[in-house]
């Protein structure tokens, strides 16, 4: 059970809705929750929470699970906490600045390079968001890097969205992704059985064949989704839907020699 202690008090809402210039750094699954907790109940009663309250609200078993997400969301540049007050977490930036963040500078990088950029064989490439590593093996902690990453055209034939992101692990081999392989994902929150997805698991993500169906050795009414590995060695991850946040469809490998 959680001690109480407060947080610092704040007597306003330091919120931007504007992007900035610099680079925001993604967030993960939880760190946006703490993170639109907090605005939350700065919204709506004028102060942000305690370290009671947030414990209490993401069913932490402790303090120190609190004071790490705040230090994440303060290195991070989305929040600040000043020392020796009470109730004071002041917001910087809401979790929804990331994406316009991030959308500008992809705008600002395609302006800049007039959209595309020619290839020795005039092949013609586009700039997408590199986020980071991707697990094929166990979910990890990911999406870590604030890049860019040049695309040949051709491998993004869906219209949408698109971001790259780095693979680590074996579990995906028989499909022929390799650890150190990059892949390339159509962002899109929905999938259909067989498809190849990148789906987030708490704070983790991992890239697996995607099924949504009934395990009678799980629960033989009940529909889950299964998360297959392409592996000998593995077995299946089974998950309840709510658990699982598909993250998009990956639409290409890239592959880098030394």
């Amino acid at each position: 059970m959680c001690m109480k202690k407060l947080l610092p008090e704040t007597t306003e809402k330091s919120t931007s809705n504007t992007t900035s210039a610099t680079p925001l750094a993604p967030l993960t699954s939880k760190e946006r929750m703490v993170l639109d907790f907090i605005e939350s109940e700065l919204t709506t009663r004028g102060i942000s929470p305690s370290y009671q309250e947030i414990c209490t609200k993401f069913g932490f078993a402790s303090f120190n699970s609190v004071q790490n997400y705040l230090k994440q969301l303060s290195s991070k540049g989305y929040v600040q906490i000043p020392q020796n007050q009470k109730r004071a977490i002041h917001l910087i930036h809401s979790s929804q600045d990331f994406q316009a963040n991030l959308n500008q500078r992809l705008n600002e990088s395609k302006e800049s390079s007039n959209t595309y950029k020619d290839t020795n064989d005039s092949e013609k490439v586009l700039a997408i968001p590199f986020l980071g590593r991707v697990a094929a093996g166990s979910p990890i902690e990911r999406i870590q890097d604030n890049e860019f990453m040049d695309v040949p055209v051709s491998m993004m034939k869906s219209p949408g969205d698109y971001f790259a992101l780095k693979v680590e692990g074996d579990s995906m081999i028989d499909e022929g992704i390799f650890d150190g392989d990059f892949l390339v994902v159509l962002s899109q929150a929905a999938a259909r059985d067989g498809d190849l997805v990148v789906a987030s698991i708490e704070d983790g993500a991992t890239v697996k064949r995607f099924f949504h169906k009934k395990n009678p050795a799980i629960h033989p009414t009940e529909k889950l989704i299964e998360l297959r590995p392409a592996n000998p060695r593995l077995t299946s991850m089974w998950y309840q839907p709510q658990q699982v946040e598909l993250k998009g469809l990956v639409k290409a490998l890239l592959r880098k020699y030394n």
